[in-house]
């Protein structure tokens, strides 16, 4: 009994020494930091609150005393800049130094994570100036008339929606994630999805199965992409990031898409147009700079980032307008101004003409970004700019937007939906970097252009015909979901619609 008293006591100093000496990192660095757990760092929390939440303590305390602070998720040393000229170096003055968003995984990478958004900068730059053609202003013209299609798609299945039931009740985020779905089908792929008119659609139910994982946690997310290196072994426990039939889905419909396109000499000027181009290119080697694989990859994360971001904001937006009727007129005032001025019709040219519609969209991802932080990792040492602090090369560094979106000192009454901040002369007056709800710099979001257009169209659609109040329904405030990396609504968005 003794001896195992014995070993049982070494063992649980021993790990406890480790763990102290794990957690004395950012005090050996002279970094302002947050005191753990011993045992679990800040990973236990991480099921009942959401990870933003986690910097919000970072934030509340440190903000205005120190440029970079540091905590942890289990025993991984994380920094957080809180320092908005710092954000500004890391994004964008010092790139160089930071063209990671994560740690670079060992052993076998999954098939459709080798996409834009997770690739390290020694392949995303070549990629990204080649993907970036898809995403011009005359990319988006050109892709108009095939998002109106689709909206006049979403005005018909409203309707129907509101026909079934006699309260004028209706429940907008499955919808809204429905007219995404469609939309992305159609204007990337030259697929007609039809998740409007069919709510179980194959790509619809593909969607669902990658933003609500039903093995994957988000414990177990966040530990993994904590310690990259442990993916390889995933395999051991048959445990995936993401299902084998989601992957099947997308090198399918890429193959599918590819032989249909070159059968029929069909060619859309689109993303796949663009992927193909890619694919029968080949660099200096004669291997062909794309492959099948590769292609799917670049289609899982176009379809994964317009899906969900687009109509958690779609959502939040008409929940907010409803909040606030006097938004919600001028708003319509102006689509009816500028849908008179070109004879009733919505044209590429009349959306782009609605400004007050642009302010609206901002100041909703200012309350309800995508994604609570952004990240980065050190590909070299850093020294912090007018600090005697150096990180190491590999530190994983986190800008804490939704903090900066709701930190008093930029914006005021943070709380209050205000589009009128973001009219030009106001965000004059602000620091570049007070907004990120497309990230910033070389790194930001490729498809900022493409996901604002299907927003606005939306919007318009829903306004021009419809005025949205609250009912017993709604939720007083709309909580995130603590279950996914991107911030979503836990609970259904449910407005009153009355037809103007």
């Amino acid at each position: 009994m003794d001896f195992y008293f014995i070993i049982f006591s070494t063992i649980f100093m021993l790990l406890l020494s480790y763990l102290r000496y794990k957690y004395q990192y950012w005090e050996l660095l002279g970094v302002p930091h947050l005191k753990m757990n011993y045992f679990l760092g800040n990973l236990f929390r991480i099921k009942t609150i959401h990870k933003t939440e986690l910097l919000h303590e970072v934030y509340k305390e440190f903000r205005g005393k120190a440029k970079l602070v540091g905590t942890y998720i289990f025993t991984k040393p994380i920094a957080v800049a809180l320092d908005l000229d710092l954000v500004k170096s890391i994004l964008i003055k010092d790139f160089n130094k930071f063209t990671d968003r994560l740690e670079k995984r060992k052993g076998s990478e999954s098939i459709i994570n080798r996409h834009l958004f997770r690739l390290d900068g020694e392949r995303w730059r070549p990629l990204r100036t080649k993907l970036t053609p898809t995403f011009t202003s005359a990319k988006m013209k050109f892709m108009f008339p095939t998002l109106l299609t689709v909206a006049q798609q979403l005005e018909e299945a409203f309707s129907k929606q509101l026909a079934k039931t006699s309260s004028e009740d209706v429940e907008l985020h499955d919808l809204m994630g429905r007219y995404t779905t469609d939309v992305i089908g159609h204007c990337a792929f030259g697929v007609e999805c039809n998740s409007l008119k069919d709510p179980n659609v194959v790509f619809r139910r593909m969607g669902r199965r990658i933003f609500y994982p039903k093995y994957f946690s988000i414990r177990l997310r966040t530990f993994m992409t904590s310690y990259p290196a442990l993916f390889k072994y995933l395999k051991f426990f048959n445990v995936k990031e993401h299902s084998k039939d989601v992957e099947d889905f997308v090198v399918q419909l890429v193959r599918d898409t590819l032989r249909l396109r070159e059968e029929q000499n069909i060619q859309r000027n689109d993303f796949i147009d663009l992927l193909i181009e890619l694919k029968n290119s080949q660099d200096k080697e004669g291997v062909p700079a794309m492959g099948i694989k590769e292609m799917a990859a670049q289609v899982f994360i176009f379809f994964a980032a317009g899906y969900e971001t687009s109509s958690s904001n779609l959502s939040y937006g008409l929940y907010e307008l409803a909040k606030n009727p006097h938004v919600q007129e001028k708003l319509r005032a102006e689509i009816k101004s500028v849908l008179e001025k070109h004879n009733g019709e919505l044209t590429y040219e009349a959306m782009m003409e609605m400004t007050y519609l642009d302010q609206v969209i901002t100041e909703t991802l200012r309350m309800y970004p995508a994604i609570g932080a952004l990240t980065r990792v050190s590909i070299d040492d850093y020294k912090i700019p007018d600090t005697d602090i150096t990180l190491e090369k590999g530190t994983r560094i986190y800008i804490p937007v939704k903090e900066i979106h709701y930190d008093p000192a930029i914006y005021d009454n943070p709380k209050e939906f205000r589009p009128e901040r973001f009219h030009p002369d106001e965000m004059q007056k602000r620091h570049p970097q007070a907004f990120l709800g497309f990230g910033d710099g070389p790194r930001n979001c490729i498809g900022l252009r493409f996901g604002r257009m299907q927003v606005r169209v939306g919007l318009i659609t829903l306004l021009k015909s419809y005025r949205f109040s609250l009912t017993e329904k709604t939720p007083k405030k709309l909580e995130i979901s603590k279950n996914h990396l991107v911030l979503v609504p836990s609970s259904k968005v449910w407005l009153k619609a009355e037809k103007i």
